[in-house]
């Protein structure tokens, strides 16, 4: 009798973290770690270069870079990606999972947003070519909001739990509600600028790095 044929294992699912990380943070680094927590196998901090929905960063991409890697030095399965640094165009998520896909094939994505970032997400460059090539995790955030018609058809087609979304290459979509720290890398820059006791808001490395590099004064 034939043996019939074994299901491939699934390759390792990654979550994505994308934005500016000017600097990085305890938030950025508390959500880093309870990503891993859930499942992911590696979680990537990746920076813009050119952000389409925000201001310009006020540290460059190479000082941004340098702070994520201090930042993530002692992390296990946390780690910074230079992949839209090293563009020079507009750093859209879309184009970016699709580069991260040719570079990592075999491996599934999740890109990981807050829920205001949701709110604008059918906005965003080529969303459902995103939806196509990874899941979404979007994180809640306290407080109601607005959503949109095309959002809540979204979410009734495709809402799912934490696992099944870890089982899935691309097209799922799950709210997860997490307890949030109320800091902002704009707050940091303005509590730096202001002379601020800023400890505790970020690694002792990556404001060794501020000091020296005279960064938000």
């Amino acid at each position: 009798m034939a043996k019939s044929a074994s299901n491939p294992t699934p390759g390792p699912h990654w979550a994505l973290l994308g934005g500016t990380f000017d600097p990085v943070h305890i938030g950025h680094l508390r959500i880093a770690v309870q990503l891993r927590d859930l499942g992911f196998d590696k979680v990537l901090l990746i920076p813009n270069r050119i952000p389409p929905h925000r201001p310009q960063p006020q540290a460059s991409a190479e000082q941004r870079l340098a702070m994520l890697q201090l930042a993530c030095a002692r992390l296990d399965g946390i780690e910074p990606s230079n992949i839209e640094l090293e563009r020079d165009d507009l750093s859209y998520s879309a184009i970016t999972v699709q580069a991260l896909r040719q570079q990592y094939p075999g491996v599934r994505f999740t890109w990981v947003m807050g829920q205001d970032a949701w709110q604008g997400f059918e906005h965003w460059y080529q969303p459902q070519n995103l939806l196509e090539q990874a899941n979404l995790l979007v994180i809640s955030r306290p407080g109601s909001r607005h959503v949109s018609h095309w959002q809540e058809q979204q979410l009734e087609q495709r809402e799912c739990s934490i696992d099944r979304l870890l089982a899935k290459t691309a097209g799922q979509i799950c709210l997860h509600h997490w307890p949030e720290l109320d800091i902002s890398a704009s707050d940091l820059r303005r509590a730096i600028r202001q002379g601020d006791n800023v400890v505790f808001l970020t690694p002792d490395a990556v404001l060794d790095y501020i000091s020296q590099q005279q960064l938000y004064r």
